[in-house]
């Protein structure tokens, strides 16, 4: 029995001081640090974007002011403008109150094709001009026609076959302009206060069968020369670089080209100070007979 406690305490002694040191060894190792793992500094990029718009904005701000709005610009270096608010968007009119800076933009010989694009364009940009028909097209067209009046535009009579009228008989002039006329009164109901002599080609015949007739004639102090010089931006140059108060510019709304170049025109005119309106507000009462060069 005795020998059994003996052993029993020599067993315990000998497990306390076997396990005792390892313990002790455990609870005397220093905690291990936690790494830190830093983000790596990306470079800072530029703001590429604000840089292009900056770019534009200073390429746009060289213009010369009266080309801030033609559509020649349109590109990259003219910056985009915000729109225009709903209920807040005003007429671009500059005309002024007795229409002194007004000039009256002419198209001959349709109604065309493109006739119904220009007249959206006009619409749009609250603008006004005068279409001198032949009396086949508007035949052909009346619905365009009706539209012109009803949008505030002058239809005027180009004559019936755009005949040289200062070399016809004064028979044949006056059926020219008296076809015209019909042609224009089947479309709208009115007769025309304007003709014009096709290639400006008028004399004294032409000056009494206009007045007999009651219209006056239209001529252009501005030609574009647009039947032959087929590019929209050269159109709208010769048009604006030309015009002055008063002036009546000649075009011609067969040709897509000049069609297309009508915001351009619109837009120049008014940057320059100018009103593009037709015959009938530049010049409200016309006196039948008369060539009327500027107002």
């Amino acid at each position: 029995m005795r020998r059994k406690s003996v052993l029993v305490r020599s067993l315990i002694a000998l497990a306390a001081a076997t396990a005792l040191p390892g313990t002790a060894a455990a609870a005397e190792l220093p905690a291990l640090p936690q790494p830190v793992i830093q983000q790596p500094k990306l470079p800072q990029l530029p703001d590429v974007q604000k840089d292009l718009k900056q770019l534009e904005q200073d390429a746009y701000d060289a213009l010369p002011k009266e080309l801030h709005n033609s559509p020649v610009f349109a590109g990259s270096s003219r910056p985009v403008e915000k729109p225009a608010e709903s209920g807040k968007q005003r007429s671009q009119s500059v005309a002024d109150a007795t229409c002194s800076n007004c000039v009256a933009i002419t198209y001959d010989d349709g109604p065309g094709e493109v006739t119904d694009q220009l007249l959206d364009t006009l619409k749009a940009k609250d603008a006004h001009a005068s279409f001198m028909v032949l009396a086949p097209s508007a035949s052909t067209h009346p619905e365009l026609l009706r539209r012109m009046k009803a949008e505030g535009h002058t239809v005027g009579n180009h004559t019936a076959s755009h005949r040289e009228l200062n070399k016809l008989s004064p028979s044949d002039v006056d059926g020219e302009i008296k076809a015209g006329a019909a042609a224009i009164k089947a479309a709208t109901g009115e007769n025309p206060r304007w003709m014009r002599p096709p290639y400006g080609a008028t004399n004294g015949t032409v000056e009494a069968a206009a007045k007999a007739n009651g219209q006056a004639q239209a001529l252009w102090s501005v030609d574009t020369v647009d039947w032959k010089d087929r590019n929209s931006e050269h159109v709208c140059e010769a048009a604006v670089s030309g015009a002055q108060p008063g002036s009546i510019v000649l075009m011609h709304d067969i040709h897509a080209t000049t069609v297309g170049a009508a915001d351009c025109v619109i837009d120049s005119l008014r940057a320059k100070g100018l009103e593009p309106v037709s015959l009938d507000r530049l010049i409200p009462n016309p006196q039948a007979g008369r060539q009327y060069l500027t107002r």
